[in-house]
């Protein structure tokens, strides 16, 4: 989605009409060449003189809107190119019948729109609804940036592709989306009204992600109580969503909690003691987590997600990397046969990598992620662990500092090819092999120096 200069065609109003009809005819029903002339002939009639009054234009127009409406649309042609070149000029023609700003002008744009959209929809061949989709996107495209219709016609584009595609072929960022609802001369509610409209679409669609997103952004217009639990239980439904960070700091949201705030305050403070916590709190919230009305949002998810949590805090404090099966089966409320499927989600849900030992009942952590908000809190116990951590380090280091100046110093020592004294790669072996054979061995001096110089070599 972009903003285009619109290109007006050079052509007079009489001919613009006789074009748009010629489109229109090919689009009626069992279409013949006397009913296309007649259709085509009705509005040739209508505009014979070169200057045909204002309201005269107005009505010719509203006629021939009438009749998109009628036929869905339009949407036949010889070739997809010219369904979509008469629908940019109806824009125009609309544009400069009409005074932009009137109401005239927003319900042919809108009556037009409607009718694009249903043409798409009921057509059922995958072909009607690009070329459906195309129009739709000129026209957004064609509209001012600041103009009021945009949001219809971007609301009737992503519904029309919700019906019959991915939503997904029309990437829109949060911060285009938020540009763009800046510059719309309509109301703060209507901005809210339009959020939670696109919202819907994406969660029937199932695109949790951009719903969240969406949600968010419509906060920031309103941060009124409905919308703030539905954020919230659209968030928990989001599987590999951990934290409520992206709502909570959205200025005035905290306050405004309502039902969603016995929810919110389980993914505050100790993370262990929020699992039980949380398996109360589904006992007794049922009902409200069924009201909300989202897919994927039960009290099940909001435990998985306590649970979770849980574990990556419980990795995090554990001094050795090193997590038994019945620590963690205590604190997650869980039987120890469950505890290997509690890792494995959190491996896949990219919230830390570990290692599962079967035999000695044991989780080797290898790696925490530093997202999640069981991380964040540092209090003196994290403290603690830090400091002996950074010990731990420091005598390794040490250690490989003082292995590394060892080597340097034997790298330094000159090699020469002289006597048995010389000292050089290789030289622990040939002194050992030296003390061998002064024991008994004959010819030890020569035999030394002929395998000293096989060490060189090597």
């Amino acid at each position: 989605m972009a903003d285009c200069v619109p290109i007006a065609p050079e052509l007079p109003f009489r001919q613009q009409v006789i074009e748009l009809a010629s489109h229109l005819a090919r689009s009626l029903p069992n279409s013949d060449q006397a009913s296309y002339r007649e259709f085509v002939g009705s509005y040739e009639n209508q505009v014979t003189e070169e200057d045909v009054a204002v309201e005269q234009k107005r009505e010719i127009v509203k006629s021939l809107v009438g009749k998109v409406g009628e036929l869905k649309g339009a949407l036949d042609g010889l070739k997809e190119s010219d369904v979509e070149n008469s629908h940019l000029l109806l824009q125009y023609t609309l544009s400069t019948t009409f005074e932009p700003s009137s109401e005239e002008y927003s319900t042919a744009v809108k009556n037009v729109v409607e009718a694009v959209k249903k043409g798409g929809e009921s057509s059922g061949k995958q072909s009607r609804v690009d070329v459906a989709s195309r129009i739709l996107n000129n026209t957004y495209n064609y509209l001012p940036s600041s103009s009021p219709l945009r949001p219809v016609v971007l609301l009737s584009l992503l519904s029309l592709l919700s019906t019959s595609s991915d939503l997904s072929v029309l990437p829109i960022s949060p911060e285009v989306l938020s540009k763009s609802i800046s510059q719309w001369t309509i109301s703060s509610k209507e901005k809210v009204d339009f959020l939670l409209s696109l919202s819907q679409l994406y969660l029937t669609s199932s695109d949790l992600h951009k719903a969240l997103e969406v949600l968010i952004i419509a906060l920031k217009e309103s941060v009124d109580t409905k919308i703030v639990e539905k954020a919230i239980a659209v968030n928990l439904a989001t599987s590999d969503k951990f934290e409520l960070d992206d709502i909570l700091r959205v200025q005035g949201v905290k306050e405004n909690l309502g039902g969603a705030k016995s929810v919110v305050e389980l993914f505050e403070g100790d993370e262990v003691e929020n699992v039980k916590k949380g398996q109360e709190w589904a006992k007794s919230n049922a009902a409200w987590v069924e009201g909300a009305g989202i897919t994927g949002f039960t009290t099940d998810s909001v435990v998985r997600k306590l649970r979770l949590v849980a574990l990556l805090s419980l990795a995090a404090r554990s001094e050795t990397r090193q997590l038994e099966y019945a620590p963690i089966a205590k604190a997650l409320s869980i039987d120890e046969s469950e505890v290997e499927a509690v890792v494995i989600d959190a491996v896949r849900s990219k919230l830390l990598s570990a290692r599962i030992s079967q035999p000695l009942s044991l989780i080797k952590i290898q790696s925490i992620s530093t997202l999640s908000s069981s991380t964040k809190r540092f209090g003196s116990d994290e403290w603690k662990l830090l400091e002996k951590r950074l010990n731990e380090w420091k005598v390794s280091v040490n250690e490989a500092r003082i292995v590394v100046e060892e080597a340097q110093k034997l790298a330094e020592q000159p090699l020469s090819s002289g006597g048995p004294n010389d000292k050089r790669r290789g030289g622990g072996k040939r002194d050992n092999r030296q003390r061998g054979e002064e024991q008994g061995q004959e010819g030890g001096q020569q035999t030394q120096q002929q395998q000293g110089e096989e060490v060189v070599a090597a």
